[in-house]
């Protein structure tokens, strides 16, 4: 097993390592009545690319977040997933989503279903694996999570953490070109985020491509290979983490960051 220096060091090396563009964000706009949550903006997101996402509370971040996978509409713009236009009324978005992995705050996992089926539920449902397919990428994945040991168990007997590493290994099951993680440890113990960190971490340098908002300070600058930094409704500032939290610009960055 390597120690957290090598392991630190093979995710900075990673960091350099960019694929091809998956996301593609076109002046996007959202707006809630008269209340404009996001004002045109456009990035990409490369293939391998951890994209971590921090500001201040109310600034647009989830909403960015969920548009990524039409969670929430936009008002106005395009996003582009591999080249094809999920704004598109044309497109099957539930098709596109069993491409994009998501995780949210809560685990939202389902309580009458043992853990083992929570996971084998998509996989089965959307007909891309038979159910003894499903229930050995389950145990595989929980295994990958440190949870081998609780497929037979029922949600309300597990922490949060250990909820929140099934939602991952979930997500995980429909093998995701991408993952997008919407404050993932937020509704979590103090105690218990740093294991849900640790398989994100894991994620990372197995070149999973991530989009995450976090208020996880450590994880933006150790793991990320880009931080963006949002602030009403706009990215305020963006770059590699040791622009960002070494040299940033904006004074409400500076703010933000001390």
């Amino acid at each position: 097993m390597k120690d957290k220096n090598s392991t630190d060091n093979d995710m900075a090396d990673n960091k350099t390592v960019k694929g091809k563009t998956l996301i593609s964000v076109n002046h996007l706009s959202k707006a809630f009545g008269d209340h404009v949550v996001l004002r045109d903006i456009s990035t990409t997101i490369a293939e391998g690319e951890v994209v971590a996402i921090i500001g201040p509370s109310g600034c647009g971040k989830s909403t960015f977040l969920r548009s990524l996978n039409l969670l929430e509409r936009p008002t106005s713009g395009t996003i582009l997933f591999e080249g094809t236009d999920i704004t598109s009324p044309e497109i099957d978005i539930n098709k596109m989503r069993e491409r994009i992995g998501m995780v949210f705050q809560q685990f939202n996992l389902f309580p009458n279903m043992t853990i083992r089926k929570n996971i084998m539920l998509a996989p089965v449902t959307l007909g891309k694996m038979s159910k003894q397919e499903a229930s050995e990428t389950a145990d595989r994945l929980l295994e990958r999570v440190g949870l081998a040991d609780k497929a037979e168990a029922w949600p309300d007997s597990l922490s949060g953490g250990q909820r929140q590493r099934v939602a991952i290994a979930r997500a995980l099951a429909m093998n995701p070109d991408v993952m997008l993680f919407d404050e993932p440890t937020s509704a979590l113990d103090p105690e218990m985020v740093g294991e849900v960190l640790q398989i994100m971490r894991d994620l990372a340098r197995d070149g999973m491509t991530m989009v995450v908002v976090t208020h996880e300070m450590s994880f933006a600058r150790d793991v990320a290979t880009r931080v963006l930094f949002f602030n009403g409704g706009v990215i305020e500032e963006e770059g590699r983490p040791e622009e960002i939290f070494g040299n940033p610009r904006s004074e409400r960055l500076k703010t933000f960051i001390k």
